[in-house]
């Protein structure tokens, strides 16, 4: 089981999506990816953000079809993703990488929920025991 960070979710709805990350995506059995709470936050946020206009409208719509989609796969940020977070929170703090909030969050679900994260921020996400892929990359397989 795979969750998919913030980015790799956007990137579907660029005009010209990456086709090592569309490709990788292709090969993923759908069952077997999930989003989370955090991730639905995050695109409704950019979403919300974005003056009135057809661009808008249709990434809406897009998240709309999106999260249907992925109806019973989408994970919360619930009690055992707030261990999570208070443990990656407290290992990150004395190296001075503390990870942005929606990205602990994220991170959080994973690990609560065993779970790679797929993203493009892997440097983000380095020594809190999660595995990563990196969709970008041509040799992720």
């Amino acid at each position: 089981m795979i969750l998919l960070d913030t980015n790799v979710v956007s990137e579907l709805w660029l005009p010209q999506p990456n086709p090592t990350v569309m490709r990788w995506l292709d090969a993923q059995a759908l069952q077997s990816q999930y989003l989370c709470t955090p991730v639905v936050a995050e695109l409704r946020f950019g979403i919300e953000r974005l003056v009135d206009g057809s661009r808008k409208q249709r990434l809406g719509h897009a998240a709309e079809r999106l999260f249907a989609g992925y109806r019973g796969r989408i994970l919360s940020f619930d009690i055992a993703a707030a261990e999570q977070f208070a443990r990656i929170s407290v290992l990150r703090e004395p190296k001075g990488r503390r990870l942005e909030t929606m990205d602990a969050m994220i991170a959080s679900v994973a690990l609560a929920n065993r779970m790679a994260l797929v993203t493009r921020n892997t440097q983000d996400f380095l020594d809190i025991g999660l595995e990563l892929i990196d969709p970008f990359t041509p040799t992720t397989g």
